[in-house]
């Protein structure tokens, strides 16, 4: 028998995640939704980040967004936007289809998982 002594890898612990939930495209000043999904998208993305950096995280710390729509004409639009801000790291997307939204011309909702940790050294 071979007994080999292990010591504790502190590097393969799981860092803290944090999960936010429920971004949606909701205009804070007027309480409804921009028409177009690419405005719905881009508002949520801006209350995600504003979230992260308020625990002092950003986009290179995201390494999963979910995207929730109603349907996903005008998706494509948003590729720009998010290869702008999440290019670097390439978060695992997952796309879900819903099949409506409790909020009348709601068309979409954000969900992203972010790791503390990452990306704090910039290259």
């Amino acid at each position: 028998m071979i007994l080999l002594h292990m010591e504790e890898n502190t590097s393969l612990r799981p860092q803290p995640e944090l999960h936010l939930r429920h971004l949606t495209g909701i205009n804070a000043q007027t309480g409804g939704f921009p028409p177009e999904l690419f405005g719905q998208i881009r508002q949520a993305l801006v209350m995600g980040m504003e979230q992260l950096a308020s625990q002092g995280m950003g986009a290179q710390n995201v390494t999963r967004i979910i995207f929730m729509l109603h349907d996903t004409a005008g998706f494509a639009a948003c590729f720009p936007l998010l290869n702008d801000l999440f290019g670097r790291t390439c978060p695992a997307t997952t796309l879900r289809l819903v099949k409506e939204f409790e909020q009348p011309g709601q068309l979409a909702e954000i969900e992203l998982l972010a790791t503390a940790g990452l990306g704090d050294t910039e290259a």
